[in-house]
C-alpha cells in the first residue's frame, strides 16, 4: 500500500476531482481537503450547489473524510469561482 496524493480543481460545473485506484481495498478512508476560498460540493455525477441533488459540503479550508471502493469516480463543483489545485486528496492504495 502506498499513499496516494492528488491536487484537484473545482469548477462551477460538475467535474470529476478523482477516480479511486483499481487496488484500493474496500471502504478505503479518503481524506479530502478544501483549500478553496468558498465551499465546495463533492458527490457523484449529478452534484449540484443547491437543491435536492446537493453533493456533500467541505467547507473554505476544512477536510473531509469519505469512505470508498476501487473505481469509484468523486465529483467536485463550486458555486463560487474555479479553484485550480485547491482540492488536496489522500488515501492509501
Amino acid at each position: 500500500m502506498a499513499t496516494k496524493h492528488i491536487n484537484a480543481s473545482t469548477l462551477t460545473t460538475a467535474s470529476i476531482l478523482f477516480t479511486v485506484d483499481p487496488n484500493a481495498r474496500p471502504l478505503t478512508p479518503v481524506n479530502i481537503h478544501n483549500g478553496h476560498s468558498a465551499a465546495i460540493f463533492v458527490g457523484d455525477a449529478t452534484i449540484t450547489t443547491s437543491g435536492a441533488t446537493i453533493g456533500r459540503t467541505i467547507a473554505a479550508n476544512a477536510n473531509q473524510i469519505m469512505y470508498v471502493y476501487a473505481n469509484d469516480v468523486i465529483y467536485g463543483i463550486s458555486a463560487a469561482a474555479s479553484a485550480t489545485g485547491a482540492i488536496v486528496i489522500t488515501y492509501s492504495a
